[in-house]
């Protein structure tokens, strides 16, 4: 592949000449499908009707073979023919659908046939399996599939990748997430999760399921059995192994049988060597395909087996060495392998000989280097590799150096664009570091020091967690997420040190919430509690009870406090006791237990004023307002809540300033100032809107709701209760789903819908007693107004009825009927209603 500028003009001839046999409307539909995208998308682009962009993909396919094709859209786009269309151009077309699908920003190439035939499976099969060796291109295939077969599936295509998971407890809470399923008190997850498919028309994408395979399996067998209209695409080196399985083989790019005398036309006809001049130009611009090199790209990429991984990493490796050279580099490091079935092509043998192959490149401190940088799981900073890694034969001072280095042989990627340099190493890379590290006998001792090392990070986060932006705390923490997971792994899963793990889990508290990660934090922070012995570590049980109080709804959490504050008291840690005495306040509170919730609230405020610890008082400053804003003591509250106000905008805490204003609208609320706790509402909702808390978005969604619905503004007040189910489901936050459900309750009485909305309420009031909480002022102002509507269009006993068939169902039965509410035309009421 010669360097030199290519020529635009030649160029431009040589794709019109290719295009020749096209209509202008066709090549435009060829431009697009270059990019990837749907039938639909083409034609929402186009301003076609899908029938029509068939047709003309009928007659491109027709007119072009294979070869030229494949030839016409490397050309077309290195010319910027064919309409002008540009990436940007492409990904704003309309969406296709519900679906979390990201969308892909190179060109699906050389599975042309792949694709005809996985979707011919899996119209034939509820289940096909993609399988085959690593890197072959699973992922990007299911990911077409999914976009292309969008129009199909109503409620939409979801991806579930499992790639950053270990514990196999975790898959069906990933697929939990996705689908916004919430978690259940004595009910596996697992059947939530088939509950809420059983009446849904919907593709599901489990992407990665070789190291969870048997809870994979599990799950997708309970789907299968249960929820008739799913379909699932899964990726995976093995097969899933169960009945109704379709297994699809992924095999290898297609390349030419002999290179002698190949031409560039004729090799761009192949997947394998289309790939690699796609990806080679895309790194160099100035890289031509020609005639004289053509023979040898395809002698790379059949000794690469044509494993689209590994020829995208050779591609990247031609700026800086001439092909000749890197020919000559691979020679007897790959070989086809032949033995055929599920033993052909294993991923390990493969990428092992290719990154051999870079490795040998290395000097011997890029080696050690490179070897301990495997035990970080989704990147690292230069201060956790320095700290981590250095020692024992490599000097601290040279770390920087020696990342540059080994960043600038493709072995790393550097992030440059945040204000820290963060390192990566790709997925083969580091499997391939981890393996030379175990062998070497040091995986072990670099992973206590990794735990270690975010044990201490953890902890430092936590410290500053006390007072600051939680926004730019958040963003300083979730970085090393995947870190914090591989430590919990190593010392909890794996059981190597059960308070180490047990201190990351439970100081990770506040990235569990904020994060929208609840579900997660609490099944480490029960894996912690499950190995630990309280009594050898009486003040790391403490925190984790604390942090599990806030994660856990009313009087479980209650009694998490209650938990942790015992435990405080008996080490004699006033302020560990005092943040334990916040959280059974909030429990309190929550149960009606207004007296003895101050009464904490006082005990609190006492403790913190001991400690000289004034950071935490607007905190309890704003519990305590909240207490007596329930108890009526409105001019009290309102002091309070100003004086809460006041001191988080001093800490610079836009989290704290938004809990104050928020309830500074309760209470204004619930003095009769509608209009001013409307906008105190919203001023709190915009602050938190960029986040990622989602209990917290569906609070003052309902409050705004609540408080339209007071005013009038039904059509603004159901917007606001849609916006509060939807971030409640997302969190799966039980009380907030409840109270969204009453709102909707509330617009089936008022449109007349009075059996849907007594059905609702049933429902509602059944979780409010299951959950052991009692009413707030606001939603006891909701229930009232509700049940005074209802008495007058029904009578006692239609009303009992309708309640108790509403109180029998699932969670699902009764979104469903609220989402129909407003939907519905009002209905008529008899003269005795009205």
């Amino acid at each position: 592949m010669q360097q030199g500028k290519p020529d635009r003009n030649a160029a431009k001839a040589t794709t019109a000449t290719l295009l020749s046999p096209l209509t202008r409307r066709e090549q435009e539909v060829l431009e697009l499908m270059a990019f990837g995208l749907a039938n639909k998308e083409i034609a929402d682009r186009l301003s076609l009707s899908r029938r029509t962009v068939e047709s003309h993909i009928d007659h491109v396919l027709g007119k072009l073979n294979a070869p030229t094709r494949a030839r016409a859209v490397v050309e077309a786009r290195r010319a910027g023919l064919l309409g002008g269309t540009t990436i940007s151009d492409a990904a704003s077309s309309a969406d296709s659908g519900p679906n979390n699908l990201p969308f892909q920003l190179t060109t699906l190439l050389g599975r042309e046939q792949d694709l005809v035939d996985a979707k011919s499976f899996l119209e034939a099969h509820r289940l096909v399996t993609l399988s085959g060796s690593g890197g072959v291109g699973k992922t990007r295939l299911a990911l077409r599939m999914g976009v292309d077969l969008l129009g199909l599936y109503p409620n939409g295509a979801w991806l579930c990748d499992f790639s950053p998971i270990s514990d196999l407890v975790l898959v069906a809470g990933t697929v939990a997430r996705v689908l916004v399923v919430r978690e259940q008190q004595n009910r596996p997850l697992i059947d939530s999760v088939v509950e809420s498919l059983k009446r849904k028309r919907a593709l599901l994408i489990f992407d990665n399921c070789e190291h969870v395979l048997d809870a994979a399996a599990e799950l997708v067998d309970e789907i299968l059995h249960n929820c008739p209209d799913i379909r699932i695409l899964a990726t995976s080196r093995q097969a899933l192994g169960i009945v109704g399985e379709m297994v699809y083989r992924v095999r290898s790019l297609s390349l030419p049988d002999s290179t002698e005398g190949l031409t560039a036309d004729e090799g761009l006809g192949y997947g394998a060597i289309a790939l690699f001049v796609d990806r080679a130009q895309a790194t160099d611009a100035r890289l031509a395909f020609t005639n004289e090199n053509a023979p040898i790209v395809a002698e790379i990429c059949a000794r690469l087996d044509g494993i689209p991984l590994a020829i995208e990493l050779a591609a990247t490796r031609s700026k800086v060495i001439n092909l000749h050279k890197l020919a000559r580099s691979l020679d007897n490091r790959f070989k086809v392998l032949t033995a055929g079935g599920r033993t052909a092509l294993p991923r390990h043998k493969t990428l092992t000989a290719l990154i051999d192959w870079s490795y040998d490149l290395l000097t011997q401190q890029e080696q050690a280097l490179f070897k301990r940088l495997g035990i970080f799981a989704g990147g690292f900073t230069l201060a956790a590799a320095t700290a981590v890694c250095g020692g024992d034969g490599l000097d601290e001072i040279e770390i920087l150096d020696l990342l540059a280095s080994v960043t600038d042989k493709s072995l790393l990627v550097a992030d440059t664009a945040g204000e820290h340099e963060r390192y990566y190493q790709l997925e083969s890379t580091r499997a391939y570091a981890l393996e030379k590290l175990a062998a070497g006998g040091d995986r072990e001792r670099l992973a206590r020091r990794h735990a270690e090392y975010f044990r201490d990070e953890a902890q430092a986060a936590d410290d500053r967690s006390r007072a600051g932006s939680t926004a730019a705390w958040l963003a300083s923490v979730e970085p090393e997420l995947d870190n914090y997971r591989a430590a919990l792994k190593w010392a909890l899963s794996e059981g190597h040190d059960m308070a180490l793990g047990g201190a990351v889990a439970g100081a990770l508290e506040r990235l569990w919430f904020f994060g929208g990660l609840t579900v997660e934090g609490r099944y480490w922070i029960g894996r912690a509690q499950a190995g630990l012995d309280e009594s050898a570590h009486p003040r790391l049980a403490a925190r984790l009870w604390r942090a599990l109080c806030r994660l856990v709804p009313g009087k479980h959490g209650h009694d998490c406090a209650e938990r942790a504050l015992a435990l405080y008291q008996s080490v004699g840690d006033g302020r560990g006791a005092a943040r334990a005495l916040l959280g059974l306040a909030y429990g309190l509170m929550q149960m009606g237990h207004l007296e003895e919730a101050s009464e904490a609230c006082g005990r609190a405020l006492t403790l913190l004023r001991e400690c000289k610890d004034e950071i935490l008082v607007a905190a309890v400053l704003s519990q305590h307002a909240s207490i007596h804003m329930d108890g009526g003591d409105v001019a009290l509250a309102r002091e309070l809540f100003a004086q809460a106000l006041a001191a988080y905008k001093t800490l610079g805490d836009e989290a704290g300033t938004a809990i104050a204003l928020g309830n500074l609208a309760e209470l204004e609320f619930a003095n009769g100032q509608v209009e001013q706790a409307l906008r105190l509402a919203s001023e709190a909702l915009e602050i938190v809107s960029s986040g990622k808390e989602a209990s917290t978005l569906a609070i003052w969604c309902c409050n705004i709701a609540a408080y339209r619905l007071a005013l009038g503004h039904l059509d603004a007040a159901h917007e606001s209760a849609r916006e509060a189910l939807r971030w409640a489901r997302r969190a799966q936050d039980p009380l907030q789903i409840v109270i969204a459900l009453q709102h909707f309750a509330s617009f089936g009485a008022l449109r007349g819908q009075a059996h849907s909305a007594a059905r609702l309420i049933g429902y509602v009031n059944a979780q409010y007693s299951e959950l052991g909480l009692e009413r707030e002022p606001t939603e006891r102002w909701g229930y009232e107004k509700l049940t005074a509507t209802l008495r007058e269009q029904l009578s006692d006993a239609e009303r009992e009825k309708l309640a108790a068939e509403g109180a029998a169902w699932l969670e699902d039965q009764a979104v469903e009927e609220a989402l129909k509410v407003y939907s519905s035309r009002p209905v008529a009421t008899s003269p005795r209603d009205r």
